[in-house]
């Protein structure tokens, strides 16, 4: 996947929870959403800035609305050369960042330049946040996840599609019965209804078979708003970020090292 590619895909990552959405929106939800993913810290491609402003969301779900996937790659644009940043406004950003560590450095830098700490542009987001970090001020460091967990449920049917493999037994092989080969289960299950949308038998577990299945499961029941899945190669190819994207489906991941957040959709699905 080229730059702009890697860019959209990440775009529509962001703004997937509104513009994959099948079901309306209660009023001012749209901006409480935007609000909860620009509080958020996030490895930018191309970039070494942590955050995304809301008028940055807001222009992404825009561009996606009116042109699709083409919206979200960037477009070419020239820089204004921020300068250093002078110790003094560094002092500020030290303390906007220990009052609230979830600010982001967009939200940061723009209190600074509406106070008129600064003027507007001469602070590069990527300088600001590397010495918040140097100085051991991130927001991953700052923020402690909270340890406890709520059951979770789709509000309705079709709406989070749940997907893995497992191995499961040896049959003969086709091309040569005297020996034995490994089949493989690939299922997707409606996280609501727990109906099993499709399932199949594989000889491995690559990407076309993915594929196959996804697109047995959408002819026959329809889109999904959200397709769940692990962390593995398959699931986290850029060729199925793409998909998804021009499908409008929202693709997320177990968080890694969290089995937890898929453990009782795949226990479902292979024991059904």
């Amino acid at each position: 996947m080229d730059t702009k590619e890697q860019i959209a895909a990440f775009r529509y990552s962001l703004i997937a929870p509104i513009v994959s959405r099948q079901t309306p929106f209660l009023p001012g939800e749209i901006k409480a959403t935007l609000k909860e993913i620009a509080a958020r810290n996030y490895t930018v491609p191309e970039s070494s800035r942590t955050g995304v402003s809301v008028r940055s969301l807001e222009r992404y779900v825009a561009e996606y609305r009116e042109h699709g996937w083409e919206g979200l790659k960037p477009k070419e644009k020239t820089t204004s050369g921020a300068k250093a940043i002078p110790k003094s406004v560094l002092e500020m950003a030290v303390e906007l960042r220990k009052a609230r560590p979830e600010r982001s450095v967009e939200q940061i830098k723009y209190i600074l330049e509406t106070s008129h700490a600064v003027p507007e542009g001469s602070v590069a987001s990527s300088t600001l946040a590397r010495h918040l970090r140097e100085l051991g001020l991130s927001r991953k460091e700052l923020l402690k996840e909270p340890t406890g967990r709520k059951r979770f449920e789709a509000a309705d049917a079709h709406l989070l599609w749940q997907a893995d493999f497992q191995h499961t037994l040896y049959l003969p092989d086709p091309s040569d019965p005297k020996k034995r080969r490994k089949a493989i289960l690939f299922a997707i299950l409606d996280d609501y209804s727990r109906l099993i949308v499709h399932g199949e038998f594989y000889w491995d577990e690559r990407l076309p078979r993915l594929e196959d299945s996804l697109k047995k499961a959408i002819l026959r029941h329809g889109v999904p708003e959200q397709f769940y899945c692990d962390n593995g190669a398959v699931f986290s190819s850029s060729h199925l970020e793409r998909v998804c994207g021009k499908l409008g489906v929202r693709l997320s991941h177990t968080r890694p090292y969290r089995p937890e957040g898929r453990g009782y959709g795949k226990l479902a699905v292979m024991q059904s």
